[in-house]
């Protein structure tokens, strides 16, 4: 194997990867259709209540009717939207902040998600997590 050909080969699909980044940016932000399409072909038995987007556009969490002992996540990943239907064993902490709520997840795939909201919004969100966080309590606690 010649050392000059597998570099120049890795320098040109670098060169090319950004070339293409900065030709084809990814503009794509998520709104509250978005997400409940999205979680509604995730999940067709969830009957999406409210979401909640964060500030960067990039990942929400949506209130559910029903399952009801769960809550959507959907993150935009590229031009993909990966959505999940979180509950209450799947979170392991929450941290909250004055406008920022992160998730740290028992998931090795997406082990933090960090969430940047307007205060509206992000008391929003934190009512919908808190339920799920005294619902964890409460079960250790029985």
């Amino acid at each position: 194997m010649d050392l000059g050909l597998t570099l120049g080969s890795l320098v040109a699909i670098i060169v090319l990867a950004l070339l293409t980044a900065k030709l084809f940016p990814n503009t794509g932000r998520l709104d509250a259709d978005r997400v409940a399409r999205n979680i509604v072909r995730y999940a067709p038995e969830a009957q999406v209540a409210d979401v909640m987007v964060d500030a960067t556009g990039k990942v929400a969490l949506a209130a559910l009717d029903a399952p009801a002992d769960c809550f959507g996540l959907a993150r935009l990943l590229g031009d993909r939207v990966v959505c999940r239907l979180l509950t209450s064993a799947d979170i392991r902490k929450v941290y909250k902040d004055h406008a920022r709520i992160t998730l740290v997840l028992n998931d090795f795939t997406q082990p933090e998600i960090t969430l940047t909201m307007p205060a509206a919004t992000l008391a929003q969100a934190t009512k919908l997590l808190d339920g799920f966080a005294n619902r964890e309590e409460a079960t250790h606690a029985a």
